[in-house]
C-alpha cells in the first residue's frame, strides 16, 4: 500500500486529500492511503478523516508526499523536508528541479479549477506527471491511476505552457463573465439571459478548433459596432475591449 500525506489544505490540497479518502471508501483493494495532512492554520479540515499534523517534522513515515501550497512557498517547504519519501508538488508553472535535493522527486499536476464550496470528478480530471527516476514514476502513476482514467507525462517546459494555456481557458474567460455579470446587473438584466449563449460556445469548443468558430464584430471589421459598445462601456474598461478586439483582429489578418 502507498501511504501519502499531503502538505497544504487550500483549494487544491483539500479536494485532493478528499478524493484520496474517497477512493479509499470505494476501493475494495486499498493500494492508496492517506495518513494524514498538514496546514499552517492548525486546524482540522471537517471534511477529512484523517490525522491533521501541525509540525512538518512530525509528519508520519508515508510513500509519497504532496507539496500542494502556494507556487512561492514549494521551495522552501521543501527544505524543510527530510522525509524519504517521494516529494512531488502540484503546481502548473514552478519547475520539478526545485525538488532535487531530495532522491526521488516529481510533479502532480492538475489543469483544473477547484474551489472549496464545490465537488470535482477526479476521474475526468487530466493528471500530468513528471518525475526523475523510475521509482518516482511507479508512485506517482500508482496514485494518479487510483485517482483518474486520464494521466499524461508533460516536462517542465511543456507544464509551464499548458498552464499559461489554462489562464486563458479559465482564468480570464471567467473574468470575461464577470464582467458581463457587472453590465447585466448594473443594468437590471436578467442574469440567466446569456447562460444559453456561455453553454454553447463551451459545448462547440469541445470538438472543434476555437479558432474556426469566432464572431463578432472584431473578426468580421465592424468599427461601428465598435464604437458603440465603447460609448456604452465605463472608460476604465476601454482598455480591455479594445485589447481583446484588436487580438481578434490580428489573428484574422494573418489569414
Amino acid at each position: 500500500m502507498i501511504r501519502v500525506f499531503v502538505i497544504g489544505t487550500g483549494n487544491l490540497g483539500l479536494h485532493l486529500c478528499k478524493a484520496l479518502e474517497q477512493n479509499a471508501l470505494n476501493t475494495q483493494k486499498q493500494t492508496v492511503k492517506l495518513v494524514g495532512y498538514y496546514n499552517r492554520t492548525g486546524k482540522k479540515e471537517p471534511h477529512l478523516s484523517s490525522k491533521l499534523y501541525t509540525d512538518l517534522h512530525t509528519i508520519p513515515e508515508c510513500d509519497i508526499l504532496f507539496i500542494a501550497t502556494p507556487d512561492d512557498t514549494i521551495k522552501n517547504v521543501s527544505r524543510m523536508l527530510s522525509s524519504h519519501a517521494t516529494i512531488a508538488h502540484t503546481s502548473g508553472s514552478v519547475s520539478m528541479n526545485v525538488l532535487k535535493k531530495h532522491s526521488n522527486y516529481g510533479v502532480f499536476y492538475m489543469p483544473q479549477s477547484f474551489s472549496k464550496q464545490r465537488d470535482v470528478n477526479f476521474n475526468e480530471i487530466p493528471i500530468c506527471l513528471e518525475y526523475n527516476n523510475d521509482e518516482s514514476k511507479e508512485i506517482l502513476e500508482t496514485v494518479a491511476s487510483t485517482l483518474s482514467r486520464k494521466r499524461n507525462y508533460l516536462n517542465s517546459d511543456q507544464r509551464k505552457y499548458l498552464h499559461v494555456a489554462a489562464v486563458y481557458t479559465n482564468n480570464f474567460v471567467n473574468h470575461c463573465y464577470a464582467k458581463a455579470e457587472e453590465i447585466m446587473n448594473k443594468y437590471d438584466i436578467p442574469s440567466d439571459l446569456l447562460n444559453a449563449l456561455r453553454q454553447e460556445t463551451y459545448l462547440k469548443t469541445i470538438d472543434q478548433p476555437a479558432k474556426d468558430l469566432q464572431t463578432g464584430p472584431a473578426k468580421r471589421g465592424d468599427k461601428e459596432t465598435v464604437e458603440t459598445h465603447l460609448k456604452l462601456l465605463a472608460e476604465k474598461d476601454h482598455k480591455m475591449y479594445l485589447a481583446i478586439t484588436e487580438s481578434i483582429k490580428k489573428m484574422y489578418e494573418e489569414l
